[in-house]
């Protein structure tokens, strides 16, 4: 499906493009780095830095504001951690936070390797009573790390940072599990063992000892504060004029570790200059955009993000066409575009490549960066360049953010200033594609195709190996996949017939809306079933791995059920778990299609 070209929506993205200045981009990103740098949730610096976004918005003449709430969140106290055995040395170390704190006296165990810590790294392993050392990445994240560790009896986790073997910089992080603020149900997955961060060049020594040694003996103690602070998150609106009620989420986190200047200073900097920008062709805005500046990121686990979402739930599921994640742009060294984005916007991606001679590597969207919309159906769009894969595998131990990630190296001198204006006018070209697009640019025919794969890839790993029936789920799929040619050929034939005629054909007008309406409504529809585990109103637990496998609701109930014997008792349960996760599936799809039939009608 291809979208009329719109020479208008063209002009306007040279002059947003042509007004957008790197120095501004600076100034904001020096002031947030060397005059306020570390900022966390409930502290005078977070209330410093959310007084100077507010106040840098209004100065552009942007509706700006400051949303203040409680969040639970956690300020580190210290952390000590000595080897006993086979020698004795003291390890620098910094506290994860949420991570329970030690009586005085602290604990001693014996240390266990368990590489990145993801629940296969435990299989034959016996870590019960143990202390764990793992290794930081997002393959899981700390927090998953932590919970199987926990699962599997562990009394301890100790975290290595990423990057080169020789770095002595001790990362800065968190393991609260559970997404945003705590309910009755989630209060129980808190953290319930106690974790610390140490550098690489220490983790690395660690297990030199335990590969020349066999076994290796540590003591550690920590103290943490956990409490509910007051969050301040900065917002800002620039109304459009057309249909004023819709609007794109252009969000990045304010609640920074170390320096900031990668992470997020830079990407702060960058939301404010497009809002100077934007807020000059307000008048020539379709749709508005509103700005979001989260507190309660890095500690709290996006609770400020997850906030917003239960408290204006019903404007978002209504209103919000997607959801822009501005997070790291500019990182030194780097030159890999990656989007974490939902298929159905994965033709607009590659579009936007084109337009700058780009390739943009596209991936499923993770259960990181604030994406606290899973749940409602928002697509999630965020784009950052990293490193390649042999740099990151052979050079840099997986440091997809920068071995300076969350510390006091994270300097101004690690943002390529090149590289963040280049961001900048990508987003600035994505963000009018979405405000400014009579008909949303969204291809559900990739999503369908998708699908269809992910259905394959399950039937792969169940093969013979289990007799579950997905007829009923393939059916429905290659009905959607039917469905939405059709769709696209509809949206082809309208979206050139309006850039023809005149906005004032009333029943043209109405097809765009009818058309739009169910584009929206097939996001809030296929997401929360195909991309999440909680579900509509829920929140899944940080960088779930699930979440990155084929039918997340499937996979991994079909796991347990391939290791179960057919006589267990729990091979029974996990097999109604999976028919009743199977029809979940089936329920959207069929949704799915009956209001894409339903708008063929309409706009036919």
């Amino acid at each position: 499906m291809k979208h009329a070209s719109n020479p208008r929506l063209g002009k306007l993205k040279e002059m947003v493009i042509s007004e957008l200045f790197i120095d501004e981009v600076i100034r904001h990103m020096r002031y947030l780095v060397e005059e306020i740098g570390e900022r966390l949730a409930g502290t005078e610096s977070m209330a410093r830095a959310a007084e100077y976004i507010r106040s840098a918005l209004k100065g552009y003449g942007v509706e700006s504001w400051i949303d203040e709430f409680y969040i639970y969140s956690s300020l580190p106290g210290s952390s000590e951690l000595k080897v006993l055995d086979p020698e004795q040395l003291v390890v620098e170390s910094f506290p994860n936070l949420h991570s329970p704190s030690t009586l005085p006296e602290g604990i001693e165990g014996e240390l266990v390797y368990v590489g990145a810590g993801g629940e296969d790294d435990f299989k034959n392993r016996d870590v019960r009573g143990k202390i764990v050392l793992a290794e930081l990445s997002y393959s899981p994240p700390r927090p998953e790390k932590v919970k199987n560790a926990e699962r599997n009896g562990a009394k301890a986790v100790i975290i290595m940072n990423w990057g080169p073997r020789d770095k002595k910089v001790i990362g800065r992080g968190a393991i609260k599990w559970v997404w945003g603020n705590p309910t009755p149900e989630t209060w129980p997955l808190m953290p319930k063992i106690p974790s610390i961060n140490i550098s690489r060049a220490a983790g690395e020594y660690l297990k030199k000892l335990l590969e020349k040694h066999g076994h290796v003996r540590v003591w550690l103690r920590l103290d943490n504060i956990r409490e509910w602070v007051k969050a301040k998150q900065p917002m800002g609106i620039i109304r459009g004029t057309v249909e004023a009620e819709k609007f794109i989420l252009v969000n990045g986190h304010l609640e920074a570790w170390g320096k900031t200047a990668t992470c997020n200073s830079c990407g702060n900097a960058a939301m404010l200059e497009l809002a100077r920008v934007f807020m000059k062709h307000k008048s020539s805005l379709r749709r508005s955009i509103m700005f979001a500046f989260w507190d309660g990121h890095e500690i709290a686990e996006a609770a400020g993000s997850t906030w917003f979402v239960d408290k204006y739930w019903a404007n978002l599921n209504r209103n919000c066409i997607a959801y822009i994640n501005i997070d790291s742009p500019g990182l030194k060294g780097a030159s890999v575009y990656v989007a974490r984005a939902p298929p159905e916007t994965w033709d607009l991606i590659d579009r936007i490549g084109e337009e700058f001679n780009i390739n943009i590597k596209k991936y499923m969207p993770r259960k990181t960066g604030d994406n606290s919309v899973l749940g409602i159906g928002i697509p999630y769009i965020g784009i950052m360049a990293t490193y390649t894969e042999r740099e990151l595998r052979e050079i840099l131990n997986w440091a997809t953010l920068g071995w300076w990630y969350h510390s006091n190296e994270d300097t101004l001198d690690k943002v390529d200033n090149e590289l963040l204006m280049e961001h900048l006018k990508l987003y600035a070209s994505l963000i009018l594609e979405l405000c400014n697009s009579p008909i949303i640019p969204f291809n559900f025919n990739t999503t369908a195709n998708y699908i269809t794969y992910e259905i394959s890839e399950l039937e792969k790993l169940i093969s013979s190996k289990l007799q579950v029936d997905l007829s009923e789920l393939k059916l429905e799929a290659e009905k959607f996949m039917k469905l939405t040619r059709e769709f696209n050929e509809v949206i082809g034939e309208v979206s050139s017939k309006y850039d023809e005629a005149s906005c004032k054909d009333e029943k043209l007008n109405k097809k765009v809306q009818f058309i739009n309406r169910a584009l929206m409504k097939l996001c809030r529809i296929i997401t929360p079933a195909f991309r999440s585990v909680a579900g509509r109103y829920g929140q899944d637990p940080y960088g779930l791995t699930a979440l990155t496998k084929p039918l997340p609701r499937l996979y991994d109930v079909a796991r347990r059920l391939i290791e179960l014997s057919p006589c267990a008792n729990e091979y029974h349960i996990y097999e109604t778990k999976f028919m009743r996760e199977r029809n979940v599936l089936v329920d959207s799809l069929m949704n799915a299609n009956e209001v894409i039939e339903m708008t063929l009608e309409l706009v036919k």
